[in-house]
């Protein structure tokens, strides 16, 4: 891929964290600057109805109306009337500022940035809010193993930047720090090679017609990578069906599921599918790649329930049935799925990238193979 330093008039949109104490969601309006600022990101890193907040040093805690000094630990407790923090209520939205150079505390963990503490009217939600390049910090190890190829440990890096970036230009925030995301663990989750990784890429994205893409990606291809039409129909030009020789010989290219009926009637109606005397599954279409794309379900009486790939697989758990790339036999009470690849099979196979690394390849060689006709863009 060709690099290229956005300057001069180009505009680059970034989230500007306006957060009001008194009421409202976070909002994150698209600002125009011709600036070289790093932009903040949120993610939501816990909910429930209490936590233990603090530093590794003193920091300050704020609410609409006052602030204070703290040197300890403290307990935030939910409350109808507001967030209750060491037995006296404050707002329903604290904001936990450390001083510089020192991380915030949630329940033990660490993290860079500041923390917000947000009553939801049933349970509070903890919020981080940290730049994006501190952020990817504590991604990376979280996402793929620091002792692979720095070639492939840069990729990850510019495409976990470049997801982040492009939820943060269309502002989509806060995310997540669950694998919906990305698996975001804080400064536990860091690791010197991957702060490198960070580092080395520092402000790099990939664009598409000068847009940030959208930076899907995935454990494994199985040998092949799917389309985002195929999976969620929508078109991206960048997110191709093709063949995948790196993924064909990792610990999850090829795999086995054997459910019996009733565990896969169990399944279906935690689902929401009134399926019982279950018959058959067969797969009625794939999509060029060979992923299920449609699968009809027989049971009593010879109903037939049509499902998508996606949504079976979904019902079934995606850790169990680990991608749409399967076939299926019946062995007397058992279904027996024999599969490829774990993932959506969109964009780039972490597993083959690994491959790719390990063989010589650059990073701007991995990434123009499974995002082809795209360029990095170097945006601050």
């Amino acid at each position: 891929m060709k690099k290229w330093i956005l300057s001069g008039f180009f505009i680059l949109l970034f989230l500007q964290l306006n957060f009001n104490f008194g009421g409202g969601k976070f909002f994150s309006p698209r600002v125009s600057l011709a600036s070289s600022s790093i932009p903040q990101v949120t993610v939501k890193i816990a909910q429930g109805k209490s936590f233990y907040i603090g530093s590794t040093a003193s920091y300050q805690i704020k609410d609409k109306s006052k602030k204070k000094l703290f040197h300890h630990l403290v307990k935030v407790k939910f409350s109808r009337h507001g967030i209750i923090l060491n037995k006296s209520i404050w707002g329903n939205r604290i904001k936990v500022e450390p001083q510089k150079g020192s991380f915030c505390i949630v329940n033990g963990r660490r993290y860079r940035g500041i923390i917000w503490v947000v009553n939801e009217g049933s349970l509070l939600e903890v919020i981080n809010e940290l730049s994006v390049e501190d952020y990817l910090y504590g991604v990376i190890k979280l996402e793929i193993s620091p002792t692979w190829p720095l070639s492939t440990l840069s990729a990850q890096a510019i495409v976990a930047r470049t997801y982040v970036f492009e939820r943060i230009h269309n502002g989509e925030l806060p995310i997540t720090n669950l694998a919906y995301d990305q698996v975001y663990g804080g400064v536990e989750a860091e690791d010197p090679l991957c702060r490198i990784a960070v580092d080395l890429t520092r402000g790099e994205i990939i664009t598409y017609n000068g847009q940030p893409i959208k930076a899907f990606y995935h454990a494994c291809s199985g040998g092949y990578t799917t389309s985002s039409r195929a999976i969620w129909g929508e078109n991206y030009p960048y997110l191709i069906s093709q063949k995948d020789p790196f993924s064909l010989n990792s610990p999850y290219s090829h795999w086995i599921l054997k459910l019996s009926a009733g565990q896969l009637e169990k399944k279906f109606k935690m689902g929401g599918l009134n399926i019982k005397n279950l018959k058959s599954i067969r797969v009625l279409n794939k999509d060029i790649s060979g992923r299920a794309r449609t699968l009809v379900i027989k049971c009593k009486k010879n109903k037939k329930v049509f499902i998508s790939g996606s949504e079976f697989r979904k019902i079934i758990g995606y850790d169990l049935l680990r991608s749409t790339f399967f076939t299926i036999k019946k062995s007397k009470d058992k279904f027996i799925f024999i599969g490829k690849g774990w993932g959506h099979g969109v964009g780039m196979s972490q597993w083959g990238a690994k491959v790719m690394g390990e063989i010589g390849y650059t990073t701007d060689e991995i990434l123009e193979f499974y995002y082809p006709g795209t360029q990095i863009k170097k945006v601050y």
